[in-house]
This record gives C-alpha cells, structure tokens and sequence, in this order.
C-alpha cells in the first residue's frame, strides 16, 4: 500500500499536493520461537544506523533530515516496516535513502564493491547487520522498499564480501578529488570526502594545528587531497592520511566562455566567442 501525506511546499508533490511516503522493509526469516530477541533488535539499531548514513551523506545536513516511525510488524518471521518522514516540507530525500539502503546491500552481495555514500561506520553497520543472519536460528535477511519497488535477499556471499571490504590492505602515495563533508574532532581530526567519480566515502585524517582553517574553509567545497592512500583489496580507497589539500575552484570561480577570448582578440575576427563556437558547430 501507497501512503501519501499533505504538505503545503510546491515541492516533492505527488498528487493534489500530496507526496509518497518512502518505506523500507526488513524481514529477518526463521521460524517462530527460534531468533532470539537481541538479533532482531541488533538488525533494526543497525538499519537504522545505515539509514542515518545515507540521510547526512546525501542531504549534507550531519544530523540528517528523516526520522523513521514504524508502521506495521509481523511475527511469523520476524518483520517491521518503517516510513520516512521528513523534519522540513521543503525537503524530503526519503525515496533516495530508502532505495540506499536496498541497492548498497545489493552491490555488496552481487558486486562485492563499496556502495555510494556508506562511511566507514555504515559499512560497520551492514557488518553487524549481516552478522545477525545464522544467529539463533535466523536463516536469512530480506530488505526491501515496497515505495520504490526495490528488495534484496542477502546470503552468506554479502557478509564474506562485506568482510573483504572494510579491512585495510594497501598503502601508497596518491591523492583523492571529492566533496568534504562533516568534519570530526573526537578521536582525532578528520572529515569525510565523497569520491566525485564513484560518491564513495573516504575518510581523510588531518592535523588539525596545519590544516584545520583550510578545511573548514573548504567545507562543502571540491578539494583534491593528497597523501597515504590506505586502500582495501579491491584497491577502493579507505582512508588518507593528509600531506597536502587543494581547494578546487568552483564554477562561478572559472572564467566564461567571454572572458576567454581576451586571450586572442583578434582570433575570431568580428563574431563573439560564443558566436564563433556556434558557427564552428554548424560548418
């Protein structure tokens, strides 16, 4: 069933000014009486936990933006079905968070690569997610999101490939371009960049007496970030170790298509840049 909800934004609408609910589904599968009640809560704090992951890396807000209310729970295995809810009208990435969590579990167990957006904490919380999977007498996991019409049934293979991916493998000099996000000061300085080819995130450790102004400056903003690359065995970047960072100009900071024919002036006679590029297309 569709859920839909009013909101007076002219965004995110549906029909008549109404827009969908996004839901997501988790069924740990086995039969009544044999999962113990502290794995299926371990697999609901750890969806909720990847939930919150995907909302901050793709809203860039660090507290997120979607709480999640239960709407239905079913016992013959065990189930519960959540609804997004978004804290402002002006603003609802329930869709894409709930179709995360699904294709992220997907790429992991058919890919075996790391998914978009997932941290390093997320990817611990898919771990201990489809760790839950054979305890007790839980036999399988399944989730799903019945708005998006997408689902996944996880094996064995998603936690032997999750356990590839997180440990650190390799270590070598290079650099990693991307976006910085949510700067994080206990436990050592460090931010997030998200890959800007693959939208991974890296986790970037920084001294905070060197770099701190510049990062901050930078938040937000494209950098390339340069030094010890720490990679996994598929060679994913996991980590950098930060020797040197490179603010990235942003397009309103890049000269116009006008302002590059001061270069030459005489170069395309009397037409305009843009006009000679468009007679150069039609030649």
């Amino acid at each position: 069933m569709v859920r839909w909800y009013h909101v007076d934004s002219p965004l995110n609408l549906g029909r008549s000014g109404f827009t969908k609910l996004a839901t997501v589904r988790l069924k740990l599968e086995g039969e009544p009486r044999t999962i113990p009640l502290r794995v299926f809560l371990t697999a609901i704090q750890n969806e909720l936990k990847i939930l919150a992951d995907l909302d901050t890396a793709i809203s860039g807000e660090p507290k997120g933006t979607l709480d999640w209310y239960v709407t239905e729970m079913r016992v013959a295995s065990l189930e519960v079905v959540t609804e997004s809810r978004p804290r402002s009208d002006y603003r609802d990435i329930g869709a894409e968070v709930s179709k995360g969590i699904v294709t992220s579990l997907e790429e992991i167990e058919r890919q075996g690569v790391t998914p978009p957006y997932l941290s390093h904490n997320g990817m611990q919380s898919i771990k201990r997610l489809l760790g839950t999977v054979g305890r007790g007498k839980a036999s399988g996991l399944i989730m799903a999101s019945p708005s998006e019409n997408v689902e996944i049934s996880v094996t064995a293979k998603a936690s032997d490939n999750v356990r590839q991916l997180l440990p650190i493998r390799y270590h070598s000099l290079g650099s990693v371009e991307g976006k910085i996000e949510m700067i994080n000061i206990h436990g050592g300085s460090r931010f997030v960049v998200y890959d800007s080819r693959t939208r991974r995130a890296i986790t970037c450790k920084f001294d905070s007496k060197t770099w701190m102004d510049t990062v901050k400056n930078a938040l937000g903003r494209r950098v390339n970030i340069s030094g010890m690359v720490h990679a996994n065995t598929r060679g994913e970047p996991l980590r950098v170790d930060i020797n040197d960072i490179r603010v990235m100009r942003s397009k309103e900071d890049l000269p116009s298509i006008d302002d590059i024919a001061g270069i030459d002036p005489n170069f395309t006679g009397n037409l305009s840049t843009a006009d000679y590029l468009r007679s150069m297309s039609l030649a």
